[in-house]
């Protein structure tokens, strides 16, 4: 018996020592900076009814393993700008379903002054520039549905137009 176990462990020791390296995975990183207007609705009495969105400022990365390219995650910083300043950050997983284009399904929240916490999902269509630079548009949807800043007994839901840049 004793014999079969070092024949098998110098058997393996010579395999792994003619085996060749692998290719280690390699993290992808992207920025991006994008700008989101539109339409937003929901509230109750003087917030009834749909009005101009709130201009939003969106700066983030995003990042995926180049063995998986067509799957990433991003976060991002909120800063809307007007017509009241607040802050907040959002989450998004993306799925790239062609080269130019991808969907995005994830969490928003805004956390200052108050807080309004909710889901967004969208689509973009990216135009690259250069190798490392593309422009990149699309619709956005997204609905608060918990924090301080909601009404009681409401949904506020924005529907969105979102462009900027992105560079590796």
């Amino acid at each position: 018996m004793r014999p079969r176990l070092l024949g098998t462990l110098a058997a393996a020791v010579a395999w792994l020592a003619c085996a060749g390296t692998a290719r280690a995975q390699r993290a992808v990183v992207a920025a991006d900076a994008d700008v989101l207007l539109g339409i937003e609705g929901g509230g109750l009495d003087h917030a009834r009814g749909v009005r101009r969105s709130r201009t939003t400022l969106r700066l983030g990365a995003q990042g995926y393993v180049d063995e998986f390219p067509s799957h990433a995650l991003s976060a991002a910083l909120l800063v809307e700008l007007e017509p009241r300043a607040s802050a907040g950050a959002d989450f998004r997983y993306l799925f790239r379903i062609e080269d130019a284009f991808v969907l995005h399904i994830g969490a928003v929240g805004l956390f200052a002054p108050r807080t309004l916490f909710g889901a967004t999902a969208g689509a973009v269509y990216e135009i690259e520039l250069a190798d490392e630079v593309a422009l990149d548009f699309g619709p956005v949807v997204q609905t608060f549905f918990f924090g301080s800043d909601l009404p009681e007994r409401s949904v506020l839901w924005q529907v969105l137009g979102q462009g900027g840049v992105r560079g590796r």
